[in-house]
């Protein structure tokens, strides 16, 4: 019988397409296992839904737009909810609220996906976490922004067929010299400093190009600027594309200049591809790219830094040549898909084998179960008179705090940290 697992995803528009490639490359890596995958999106419907369709996923949009406070939405996530019997699910959207309904109304286990420490308007988005079992985090850099519940840290991953590779035969001599980025336009983005840059670039190097795949609030900003720059006849919005790869073909370096970034899927793409990169060192993005290696860093929210680095490589090119080949190498090694779901899949495994145990009995027999979710602790089961657990090293008596005489749902404030997250086995004296 197969086990249904269940992502949360906001948009099914085209700017989501990299959450919603990792939840397909999930689906076609587990094809040989017993998982079905399930994907409901919970802000926008849209193409990205009939992607994941032909991929096998079981695809639903549910609106809820406001978190805890669309009661609307909550009652048509906890309708949903109904439907099916999730044993884990996997969230890559949504709050607290989302995590509370999962866990008072289904015995399902909570992975939260973090794929940044910053919203595009640039405010912190908060990382610490309650009700889930685990958290996933895309980078170190975001990890280490994590609290209140075990952090994993599965770098998302992409392919490279030997077909894509590139070798010493392969020249960037004589080829049209284009720089490309792929991104929302968003103030987390900065690419004014890439217009910027250049616009300091192209009094040199007149034959250069700069094109931009994506789409998003600033567009109409960042096209007057090119305008009030002088720069349109080389400077092009591409919009958003849906093989960036065939685009990526033309260019002949990719350029990331945000303000943060969690682990950007357009650089793994960009590298993968054979392209030397050029990217600001924020957040995830110096675990993966080798500075001098397979790109160069530069800081952050200094166009004149950045067009200093454009200009070594663009003017080099057998060094373009030299780290396109290291950057393809990179990726093969370290940022595969098969590691990716190989990771996930390990996770799923560890979930769903301490699902088995997480229960607490009376006498030798099943009473209820245990969910931990808002730093409280919920038991839920028939009346008792003390509690104990197992731990590798015996048996000991839980505070009395814990103990009711009725057979209703109570809770209790007594804190997580006194509680271990690891203690999975309750059961009673006779």
């Amino acid at each position: 019988m197969s086990v249904n697992i269940l992502h949360l995803l906001s948009t099914a528009q085209l700017d989501g397409t990299g959450v919603a490639r990792i939840v397909g490359d999930l689906a076609k890596g587990f094809e040989s296992e017993q998982y079905r995958i399930h994907a409901w999106f919970l802000h926008e419907d849209g193409p990205l839904a009939t992607d994941l369709e032909a991929m096998g996923v079981q695809v639903r949009f549910v609106q809820l737009q406001r978190g805890g406070r669309d009661l609307g939405g909550l009652w048509r996530f906890w309708r949903a909810l109904q439907t099916n019997q999730f044993a884990i699910v996997h969230q890559h959207f949504g709050g607290r609220a989302i995590r509370a309904l999962v866990h008072a109304f289904s015995k399902a286990k909570v992975v939260v996906h973090s794929h940044g420490k910053t919203a595009e308007n640039l405010e912190p988005i908060p990382l610490r976490i309650w009700g889930a079992d685990l958290a996933i985090a895309v980078s170190s850099a975001v990890a280490g922004a994590i609290s209140g519940v075990p952090v994993r840290v599965v770098y998302p991953g992409v392919s490279v067929s030997d077909e894509d590779l590139i070798n010493d035969g392969f020249g960037y001599q004589g080829r049209t010299r284009i720089i490309g980025t792929s991104c929302r336009l968003v103030p987390i983005k900065a690419l004014d400093l890439l217009i910027q840059a250049m616009d300091i670039l192209h009094a040199e190097i007149p034959d250069l190009r700069l094109e931009i795949a994506g789409a998003g609030p600033e567009q109409v900003v960042l096209e007057n600027l090119v305008l009030s720059r002088g720069l349109s006849d080389c400077v092009r919005f591409l919009g958003w594309q849906r093989d960036l790869r065939q685009v990526m073909k033309r260019w002949t370096t990719f350029v990331l200049c945000s303000f943060d970034e969690g682990m950007p899927l357009s650089v793994l793409e960009a590298m993968a591809c054979g392209l030397p990169v050029v990217a600001t060192a924020v957040g995830g993005i110096p675990e993966l790219l080798e500075n001098e290696k397979t790109g160069l860093l530069v800081p952050p929210g200094n166009s004149s830094a950045l067009a200093s680095a454009l200009r070594k490589i663009l003017l080099n090119p057998n060094q373009q040549q030299i780290m396109g080949i290291a950057a393809q190498h990179r990726v093969r090694a370290c940022f595969s898909k098969d590691r990716m779901v190989k990771q996930i899949s390990e996770i799923y495994r560890e979930l769903l084998l301490d699902r088995r145990h997480d229960s607490f009995f009376l006498n030798g027999n099943q009473a209820g179960r245990l969910s931990c979710w808002s730093g409280k602790i919920s038991l839920k089961g028939t009346g008792f008179r003390s509690l104990w657990h197992h731990t590798s090293t015996g048996t000991s008596t839980l505070p009395a705090s814990l103990c009711f005489d009725t057979p209703t749902f109570r809770t209790t404030s007594f804190a997580r940290r006194c509680l271990p997250f690891d203690m999975r086995l309750f059961t009673f004296p006779g």
